[in-house]
């Protein structure tokens, strides 16, 4: 019985550029057109017989050593390669698919030499009605068992489309348009493509739960892949094996490959797990990345307590008459710079833990983008680790779900084991059953496998919980960089700007506003870094600011310390500047007397816009202003 009329495409592809493009479409319009492919010569004695034959076609038609070619929407197939890139370059589509191969080709009974110019006309019948805008070049080939005729279709039409041809395309359009011009032209149409598609009694995810389980199973039960591909086919199973293996059972409308499982169900793969299946299980890894660092309290606020009025000093109660003459409330006002300050505490703790974290994670050096990067790093390391873990629970995973499927009988299995509850002998021998697959099958108890799915889950979640906390990690950092208090003064400031204690004080005192903070000064050179943390006090019974400056050398341990506390602002300057001269922190007027360089650090002149005379001020008399009671930057 005749199998019909057989149509298969391909596409033609190229890299970027012109020359490649057209050397393809030319090498491929040679091959249709190679004599070599005549096997037997057509007798055709001149071109008006053969107009006379091919009504249908219009195009230039030829003959060439034996062979028919034609085209559409070419006008001179000698030079088509030509024609199809002039398409291809006005449109500026000169790469990927550059041209589209196929062949129809008749049964075997139906394929006379004779009938090569009804083949033509048919193709050119199946070109106008599914590509009728496109340029194509065709030629009869004789030169096998069956007649056929290639086509070479350029996939640029002359609208600018671009031809696109995938399996529902091929099955929806291409087919049933070969096969209706088929029928018309007296030729036998594709029984298959005819025949009513066959719907599948499952679900494609069923379908591949059904296949892959059928796969693992065979695999277990052989040792080798011949062994195996005749374990499958004994089982009811068409198998295919070529560069792919295919499955299909009666009830399946058509086959499937394996690599459509999955990975591990491609035919190198199931050939390794044939090799390595009685193997020890791999170590599960992961890694130590996360470092717990818990925020320590590091100020000691005394709380403000109001006083009794009758325990009041003569100064106090003044004071507390004054308030409630301007309708305020002394005690709740009290209660507030409590909270206030507690607050300010709970935000010291927070900047201890943050510069913990980039101490550690800088080794060190107290850089924060040293810190960022370093946990940036250990994520990456994560990541990587996350996606091996998820290899092996993806490689394990047909022992494991055996495993799985115990659990489910293992306690009503061990019920009649120990018990003798006979209702439950099925689950037993469902158990066992399973058992002896982890056993023969992988050489694996039902013990190792459990020890396996642990280590597994709890490395997984162990990994998980370190990238969380890393994550928050990097975040808390971040946020305190953005918000200036972990900052790395390194340009833009003096010294006594970054310091920042002047205008902390001036803004307590002034405006009731507390800074909470901690800065990293780093100068462009120099093997110290400045740790400054300004924090809330009471000094004398009222509310202030105290900053401590921390001098930390290269390996991280301190070398001098000095805090404002029981100092003047005068006094706490002096040490300022001291420090300052000692690691070499110096500055230099640049002579424009507009600003001042601190080793590389430009400020602009703090009294440029109301006294603009003290531009042209000496050291000494600005030593003296930053050194003064009053100089606030």
């Amino acid at each position: 019985m005749a199998k019909g009329i057989v149509v298969k495409v391909w596409n033609v592809t190229a890299g970027s550029g012109k020359r490649s493009a057209s050397s393809q479409i030319a090498d491929s319009i040679a091959y249709i057109e190679n004599p070599e492919k005549t096997g037997v010569p057509l007798d055709i004695t001149n071109v008006n017989q053969l107009s006379n034959e091919l009504t249908y076609v219009t195009n230039e038609i030829k003959t060439a050593s034996g062979l028919y070619v034609g085209g559409r929407h070419i006008t001179d197939i000698s030079h088509a390669m030509e024609e199809m890139m002039q398409i291809k370059e006005f449109f500026g589509k000169l790469d990927g698919r550059v041209a589209t191969h196929g062949v129809i080709s008749l049964d075997e009974s139906e394929s006379d030499p004779k009938n090569a110019g009804k083949l033509m006309e048919l193709l050119n019948d199946v070109m106008e009605e599914v590509f009728p805008n496109y340029q194509v070049v065709y030629a009869v080939h004789t030169n096998t068992e069956n007649l056929h005729i290639h086509f070479i279709l350029n996939t640029v039409g002359l609208d600018g489309k671009k031809i696109h041809m995938d399996k529902q395309f091929m099955s929806g359009v291409l087919e049933p348009a070969v096969n209706k011009a088929a029928i018309k032209y007296g030729f036998t149409a594709n029984s298959v493509w005819e025949r009513e598609k066959k719907e599948d009694p499952l679900s494609l995810p069923q379908r591949k739960i059904m296949l892959r389980q059928a796969i693992d199973i065979a695999i277990e039960q052989t040792d080798e892949f011949d062994s195996f591909v005749a374990f499958l086919r004994n089982q009811g199973f068409v198998v295919n094996v070529g560069k792919n293996l295919s499955l299909q059972t009666d009830d399946m409308p058509k086959a499937m490959r394996s690599g459509q499982l999955g990975e591990e169900y491609r035919i190198s793969a199931i050939r390794k797990r044939l090799d390595a299946k009685y193997d020890p299980f791999k170590e599960v890894k992961a890694g130590d990345y996360y470092t717990s660092i818990l925020p320590e309290e590091m100020a000691n606020i005394t709380p403000l307590k109001m006083k009794n009025y009758k325990d009041m000093s003569k100064e106090e109660k003044y004071e507390a008459v004054r308030l409630l003459r301007l309708g305020r409330n002394p005690w709740n006002e009290a209660r507030n710079t409590n909270w206030q300050m507690a607050n300010m505490a709970d935000e010291l703790k927070n900047v201890n833990y943050v510069y913990k974290l980039v101490n550690h994670y800088s080794k060190g050096s107290l850089k924060v983008s040293d810190a960022m990067n370093a946990i940036i790093e250990s994520r990456k390391a994560i990541a990587e680790e996350k996606k091996q873990l998820r290899a092996l629970v993806k490689e394990y995973k047909p022992i494991t779900n055996i495993y799985q499927e115990m659990k489910q009988y293992m306690v009503r299995a061990y019920l009649f084991d120990a018990y003798g509850y006979s209702e439950y002998l099925s689950d037993y021998k469902k158990y066992q059953e399973l058992s002896n697959r982890l056993s023969l099958g992988y050489d694996k108890t039902v013990e190792e496998v459990a020890d396996l799915v642990f280590e597994l889950n709890s490395k997984m979640a162990y990994l998980k919980a370190q990238d969380k906390e890393l994550s928050a990690q990097y975040f808390a950092i971040k946020k305190f960089r953005e918000n200036g208090k972990l900052q790395q003064a390194s340009d833009d400031y003096s010294f006594f700007t970054a310091i920042g204690h002047s205008q902390a004080v001036y803004d307590a005192v002034h405006f009731g506003i507390y800074a909470s903070e901690m800065k990293m000064i780093t100068p462009q050179d120099g093997d110290v870094s400045i740790r400054v943390l300004t924090r809330p006090a009471v000094v004398n019974g009222k509310p202030t600011e105290i900053s401590i400056l921390s001098v930390i050398d290269k390996d991280g341990n301190v070398e001098k310390e000095v805090s404002s506390e029981g100092m003047s602002g005068k006094e706490f300057n002096k040490k300022i500047y001291e420090i300052q001269s000692e690691y070499g922190m110096s500055y230099t007027p640049t002579g424009d007397g507009k600003s001042l360089v601190l080793q590389g650090i430009t400020i602009c002149c703090p009294y440029c816009k109301e006294a603009r005379s003290l531009h042209n001020m000496t050291e000494e008399m600005f030593l003296e202003k930053v050194v003064g009671d009053k100089f606030f930057i």
